[in-house]
């Protein structure tokens, strides 16, 4: 017996060691692309998604390798969420580890900051102090509050955030506040109080896909000194949960009558001949989602 959970945390300890090995292989190789575009041109999204294509093919081998299932549906199942989850990994990780993907998202960021500043006058805040006046709730002054900010006045983006919040019914809710608390953290990082900022990121963090907060995180606690070690947790996806959610849907349709299929798939054609055509989703498709990067 002891001998048999000897063996069994070997393999595990090895298992987690080679996964975090090629993972480690694989930011190298991603972040060697990066560099290698940006040498030709502006480094852009497309360019980013094109490396991750590019080298994502290289480590399926490896990737698969990991994973112990005998069953071959699961198994390949479990190979799409371990592709999803190393993909959504690399657009956090890579803000620690590979300079030129840490200036192209700073870049992003800063632009977007730089070019509200370069649209919004002076004379646009006397609307906002008009409507504060007239009605001093929650939104107005989070209104005014982004007018101030894109002045460049973070005293005074600050204290009215802080006024939205304070007014606001439902302020204990991370979800119900969210662009409060994003503003908020960026009035923080504008002043270098970057721990502030992060616990604020903390909070509204909703999961691995979160990746505008991510990034916004991981972005302030570079600024900050940080490293890797002080990434956001996204948590381990619960693939047997994934598992049976897809075969409850597999089921739930081979379940249905013929009839009712037949009935479903007319109106489906009326719908999208009556309709814009809209790409429809699928289970699969998740995993093509994973390249449109969150913008923040």
């Amino acid at each position: 017996m002891k001998h048999t959970i000897t063996v069994l945390m070997t393999l595990t300890i090895f298992s987690i060691v080679n996964a975090q090995s090629y993972k480690s292989a694989f930011r190298t190789d991603i972040c060697a692309c990066l560099e290698e575009e940006s040498l030709k041109r502006t480094l852009t999204d497309n360019g980013f998604k094109a490396c991750l294509q590019e080298t994502l093919p290289k480590y399926a081998t490896q990737i698969d390798a990991q994973i112990v299932e005998e069953d071959i549906d699961k198994k390949f199942y479990k190979g799409q969420l371990a592709r999803k989850d190393l993909l959504v990994a690399m657009q956090t990780e890579l803000i620690y580890s590979c300079d030129v993907y840490y200036e192209h998202i700073y870049f992003i960021r800063n632009s977007k900051k730089l070019i509200a500043r370069e649209n919004t006058k002076e004379s646009d805040l006397e609307k906002y102090d008009q409507m504060v006046a007239l009605r001093p709730n929650a939104m107005a002054y989070f209104m005014r509050a982004k007018v101030q900010f894109n002045l460049g006045n973070i005293k005074e983006t600050e204290a009215d955030i802080n006024k939205s919040l304070e007014l606001n019914a439902n302020k204990n809710n991370a979800k119900s506040t969210r662009h409060e608390l994003l503003l908020l953290a960026w009035v923080y990082e504008e002043q270098e109080r970057y721990a502030e900022a992060i616990a604020l990121y903390d909070k509204i963090y909703f999961g691995d896909l979160d990746t505008q907060v991510a990034q916004l995180r991981a972005l302030g606690d570079k600024k900050n000194g940080g490293t890797m070690a002080n990434i956001a947790k996204t948590g381990a996806i619960d693939t047997e949960k994934e598992i049976k959610s897809s075969t409850r849907r597999t089921e739930s349709l081979g379940n249905t009558s013929s009839k009712q299929i037949e009935n479903k798939t007319l109106e489906s054609h009326r719908s999208k001949t009556d309709q814009p055509k809209v790409e429809e989703k699928t289970d699969s498709s998740s995993l093509r989602k994973l390249f449109k990067m969150g913008k923040g």
